[in-house]
């Protein structure tokens, strides 16, 4: 995964922010260019999850000398400056990553510049690469941390295709069967009628949606039981207000 470099930092608080966007997405390594404010509390309040990314993050006095031991660098910039470099988008560029980092020994980053005027031109320069991250309007400058949300992302998703990731749905135990559908449905139909939303006459086609609609559903044994409960209560319910 990418070593994430930050250049001449104004803000505690993006650096901080920046440490537990890492750590959601899996990155460890933090390097800070001349940092202007750090190490400071508003840095450690931002970073959460991402105190020990905080802790070991690595100080240089130049991008020089803080890239000098990367083989791949993709530099970030919002201004068209006429690079010689290809120009990639945050998923272009993870793509790009993942072909090159299967390479044993090959160690990579990716240069963020300070927030008010971004990297200077003799930095941009030295990569490999330059990655926009494409945005609509006029104004397509993002914060710092937000930046390196999104480029962070997409390589850790191109990194990682394939295993599951992120939430997962709870998965049907035991699908009902025909016949307990079947009896939901004479069920349903019964309580139905008897509470006089189906009218006369309109049975088939109120059923055949309903039916539609909860085959679609792919019940479980355990739903189809909750449905019956509900609507054994609506008929109980009526009884004792009405009597």
């Amino acid at each position: 995964m990418p070593v994430i470099i930050l250049d001449r930092t104004s803000h505690p608080g993006n650096i901080g922010a920046t440490a537990r966007v890492m750590a959601n997405m899996g990155l460890t390594e933090l390097r800070l260019v001349a940092p202007q404010r750090f190490p400071h509390p508003e840095a450690e309040s931002f970073a959460a999850s991402g105190l020990e990314i905080l802790a070991n993050a690595k100080i240089f006095a130049s991008v020089e000398a803080a890239v000098g031991d990367l083989h791949f660098l993709a530099a970030t910039t919002n201004r068209s400056r006429g690079q010689r470099q290809t120009v990639l988008t945050p998923r272009q560029l993870a793509t790009r990553w993942r072909e090159h980092m299967v390479r044993d020994g090959v160690k990579g980053g990716i240069l963020f510049g300070t927030e008010r005027t971004g990297l200077h031109s003799v930095d941009v320069d030295r990569a490999d690469v330059v990655c926009n991250i494409p945005t609509t309007g006029t104004y397509g400058s993002l914060n710092l941390s937000h930046a390196v949300m999104v480029i962070a992302y997409e390589i850790m998703l191109a990194m990682e295709a394939n295993r599951e990731m992120g939430l997962m749905a709870v998965e049907h135990k035991t699908l009902a069967s025909a016949d307990d559908m079947n009896r939901l449905f004479t069920h349903l139909e019964t309580v139905l009628r008897e509470i006089d939303f189906i009218k006369p006459g309109q049975g088939r086609v109120m059923m055949g949606s309903l039916k539609a609609l909860f085959n679609r559903a792919a019940l479980d044994k355990r739903e189809v039981s909750i449905l019956r409960g509900i609507l054994h209560e609506t008929i109980a319910s009526r009884d004792r207000i009405c009597r």
